[in-house]
């Protein structure tokens, strides 16, 4: 059984990650889903998150992603992401901030609103930047 498999994450500007992992874990629709070596073929959408990489040496890789698609086709991963952020270009305080102003207009929003979707988005990207600052700040 093979231990790795190839891992692509790839965005409208370019390749930001090409090599082996051990494991990768993102957010979908329904929630956080994993994906192993020797997975079987699979496609879904991604929702703002926090993408990690377990590479076979046993570091872990973060993105914050903004949306995509992931698909597992014949054990490779490749992961189509609107945007990918590294923890390290992402300032903690700003992403704070940024999930305080998300969250005050998000609570006072109808389901209705045409803009809940976009604004639940908003909201869950913020999320995923302080996320992801944390992940840089314990991983020293």
């Amino acid at each position: 059984m093979a231990s790795t498999f190839p891992f692509r994450l790839v965005t409208p500007t370019g390749i930001v990650f090409e090599g082996d992992a051990a494991e990768v874990s993102a957010v979908g629709p329904l929630g956080e889903f994993g994906v192993l070596p020797e997975h079987i073929n699979f496609i879904t959408s991604l929702v703002p998150g926090v993408l990690e990489a377990q590479l076979p040496d046993g570091s872990k890789m973060h993105w914050v992603v903004s949306g995509g698609l992931a698909e597992v086709k014949d054990s490779v991963l490749t992961v189509l992401a609107s945007s990918a952020e590294s923890p390290e270009t992402i300032d903690a305080s700003a992403a704070k901030t940024e999930v305080k102003e998300a969250d005050e207009k998000f609570s006072t929003m109808s389901f209705y609103d045409p803009n809940y979707p976009a604004t639940r988005d908003a909201l869950n990207l913020a999320e995923a930047r302080v996320e992801a600052t944390a992940l840089k700040s314990s991983a020293r």
